[in-house]
């Protein structure tokens, strides 16, 4: 059994060393990389609490690698030790699935000696594989190191708690389990429950200085790297003090069932843990059913086994599900070792022959999803540091009139601190000017970027989830370059940050939004979370300068109730007043023409303002959602929508943002003298209804196209110029099917929902 265990653990090392990634990954991972550059737990560095065991590891792999002139020697010498330690799981777990059969008393003699079921050994080929785990094998991250070391005091443990191993097999359980809080601080949860529970239970032999000399073990595995620790950081007090603005942070900044109760994120809490890490949610049902026929097998057989189970991870299974973000899939990593063993036991329920023939097919499949993903992992960077790259690359190439920029959104900030510590001088971002802002406000630092250096061009690394790019003139930039993992993101980097990655090449806007608006759900958040809006204060666009006449684009809602005054909407130019006009509650939508010399004033960006106030001259606060805005001269395509669409939403669990249409819903195309085609990306309609809708376009009186969408689509119509002329531009979608939420689900939504629309464009 030991050479399968020693083949095993050699062939998992060999199959992840070629393919170790050739750059961070991760937000954690680039803490943890320049953590080894220089310790510094205050500046994130690596984050709180500051994992000193793994950082201790990573210095000795970093350096040796650096030596050795192996590329990238800060991303792989962290990933080295996830492979070494998967690699030593393959020992490790095999001693924790035997020690934890020992002590179900689930044994048969065989000579002289005790040996245990097929279980334990099955179970790690199960675990070992998995596409979680053998994929986490390859990431610049604790995860691995962690488990290895949790699981290392757990075997020990069990072992003493079963009577299979020496005295001395507690205190030195005791001693892993605190030096495994070193290596990442949540192992804690794996082993302290169950070396408690070692403490009280009755055992023959286990003396009263045996316990006391594993709780000796425990405090000198913690002191060992708390002492360091401590003293890297200042002190008690300035680690504490870095300790508590992480925990603000973790709770501030994530959605976790704790802070978010709501049926949905329990849903998805279950489903990120413990259907994804198996590669698939149908996979992981499968795997997941066939866990708890082995659970019922346990319970039955050898309750005290799953009593132990139930130990060594309920309290982390419980700890994850309410306080991760678990659509970081790599957090139910742990969760990947009980799910199976009692996989595991129930495959050995059926027989020795199903239990092998159903392991190779759950491997198979394992492989099938997982080898493709670690292959593209390691021959390719990182999404946002491939973006990052090319930007500065863009930005040294390509010619401009002005100076350039490289613009970010704030999930990106942390590479490129990484960026510029480990690679000066190199010609990358160092040689740019970066524009850093919190997370939520990146736009601003654009704003503020044009109206200093109004010729300026930037390449902006976009995260796709995001929306509020959309407060900056849409013409003003090419459609992004997009950069992908390449592989599918749950079950292997599921919720890294960064991740997926647009770069946009920008060139100075027509326009620009600052604070006030509501063009997405996304921008209308911030705007509520600020106490701003129109009614509040003056919410400011900044339009470039321009001799010539051009046409302004308006719309939004009345917010307050039906009874509620109408709103005077003011809209004025360099402190001059252009227009006003009043709208009573609910949607309005305004196109106003400005005179050729309107916003001439000045060579660079002229502040417009809109405010609102109630029209019958009180003294009432109104809300106002300043919803679409543009501006354009004449010849440029415009596009607006007018009756029947709904507010825009976002979800951001899937990061999706979207406008509901009613059966017949309008837009404002701008007739330009020649035809525009118009592209509308939606959602299947198969989601609602039990067939596709009939779909038609109409410009005026004449259907210029009709189709069935059967999927999520994405449809080209060409507007011919004569009907958008004749038709003063209005644009009618029909659908013959709908549905009122009301009406299914008793909810109080009573809106007429036709076709969810994920964008409208026009070129």
């Amino acid at each position: 059994m030991r050479k399968a265990i020693a083949a095993l653990s050699l062939v998992f090392l060999a199959a992840h060393v070629p393919f170790l990634p050739p750059t961070l990954d991760d937000i954690d991972s680039i803490n943890f990389a320049l953590g080894v550059a220089d310790f510094d737990v205050a500046r994130h560095q690596p984050h709180p609490p500051g994992y000193p065991v793994y950082i201790a590891l990573g210095k000795v792999s970093t350096s040796i690698l650096r030596q050795a002139g192996v590329p990238s020697p800060e991303s792989r010498g962290l990933a080295i030790w996830s492979a070494i330690s998967g690699a030593a799981l393959v020992w490790f777990l095999y001693a924790f699935f035997f020690a934890l059969g020992l002590s179900g008393r689930g044994m048969q003699t065989l000579g002289a000696g005790l040996q245990p079921s097929p279980v334990a050994r099955w179970a790690t080929v199960v675990a070992v594989t998995s596409p979680l785990f053998w994929f986490t094998a390859l990431r610049p991250l604790s995860d691995m190191a962690g488990l290895a070391a949790a699981v290392v005091a757990q075997a020990l443990i069990v072992s003493a708690i079963a009577g299979t191993g020496t005295l001395r097999a507690l205190t030195w359980g005791g001693f892993a389990a605190g030096l495994a809080i070193g290596v990442r601080s949540q192992t804690c949860l794996l082993t302290l429950p169950l070396l408690g529970l070692a403490l009280v239970l009755p055992r023959a032999g286990l003396r009263a200085r045996d316990r006391i000399a594993a709780i000796a073990a425990l405090s000198i595995g913690v002191l060992a790297w708390a002492i360091p620790l401590i003293v890297a950081s200042g002190g008690l007090a300035d680690y504490a003090a870095a300790l508590g603005s992480q925990a603000g942070e973790d709770f501030s900044g994530v959605v976790m069932l704790w802070t978010t109760r709501k049926p949905r994120v329990a849903l998805d809490a279950i489903v990120y843990s413990f259907l994804w890490p198996w590669g698939h949610p149908i996979a992981g049902g499968l795997v997941v059913a066939a866990a708890l026929v082995g659970a019922v097998r346990l319970a039955w057989r050898m309750p005290r086994a799953l009593g132990l189970l139930l130990v060594a991870f309920v309290p982390y299974a419980v700890f994850h599900l309410l306080f991760h973000e678990t659509i970081t899939v790599r957090y139910a990593l742990p969760l990947v070792v009980p799910i199976a063993y009692l996989v595991a036991c129930a495959f050995d329920w059926a027989g020795r022959a199903f239990v092998a023939v159903g392991t190779t097919a759950l491997v198979a499949w394992s492989f099938v999803m997982s080898v493709p993903a670690a292959v593209a992992y390691g021959r390719q960077s990182s999404p946002a540091f491939m973006a990052l790259r090319e930007a500065a690359e863009t930005g040294a190439h390509e010619p401009s009139a002005g100076p350039r920029a490289i613009g970010l959104h704030a999930v990106a900030r942390r590479a490129v601190d990484w960026l510029e510590a480990s690679e000066p001088g190199t010609g990358g971002l160092e040689s740019h000017r970066v524009l850093k802002a919190p997370h939520g406000r990146e736009w601003l630092t654009l704003v503020n970027q044009w109206r200093t250096e109004p010729s300026s061009s930037v390449s902006f690394v976009a995260d796709p989830r995001r929306t509020d790019l959309a407060l900056i003139d849409p013409a003003s930039r090419r459609s992004p370059l997009a950069f992908r993992w390449g592989f599918v993101e749950p079950p292997f980097v599921g919720g890294t940050r960064p991740g997926d990655s647009d770069l946009y090449s920008m060139k100075p806007p027509g326009w620009m939004l600052d604070r006030g608006w509501a063009l997405t759900a996304e921008v209308a958040g911030v705007t509520a979370k600020d106490g701003l809006g129109p009614h509040r204060n003056p919410s400011i666009a900044w339009i470039r300068a321009r001799p010539d006449a051009a046409t302004l684009l308006i719309g939004g809602r009345h917010l307050g109730p039906v009874a509620d005054p109408p709103v005077r909407i003011a809209i004025s130019i360099a402190g001059t007043l252009l227009n006003a006009f009043d709208v009573k509650p609910g949607f309005f939508f305004r196109l106003i023409a400005l005179p050729a010399g309107a916003v001439s004033r000045g060579a660079g960006y002229v502040a417009l303002a809109v405010a609102t106030n109630a029209a019958d001259g009180s003294n009432r606060v109104i809300p106002v959602g300043l919803e679409q805005f543009d501006l354009q001269s004449a010849g440029a395509p415009m596009i607006g929508v007018e009756e029947g669409w709904y507010e825009p939403e976002y979800d951001p669990r899937t990061a999706r943002s979207w406008r509901w249409t009613a059966e017949k819903a309008r837009l404002w195309v701008r007739p330009v003298g020649r035809d525009v085609t118009m592209t509308l990306a939606g959602e299947s309609p198969l989601v609602y209804f039990d067939a596709a809708p009939a779909v038609t376009v109409m410009v005026g009186g004449r259907e210029v196209a009709r189709f069935n969408p059967s999927a999520d689509f994405t449809q080209e119509v060409v507007l011919p110029a004569d009907a958008l002329a004749a038709a003063d531009g209005r644009v009618v979608i029909s659908s013959d099917k709908f549905f009122v939420p009301a009406e299914r689900d008793g909810a109080a939504d009573t809106r007429h929902l036709a076709l969810r629309i994920y964008s409208y464009a026009v070129r």
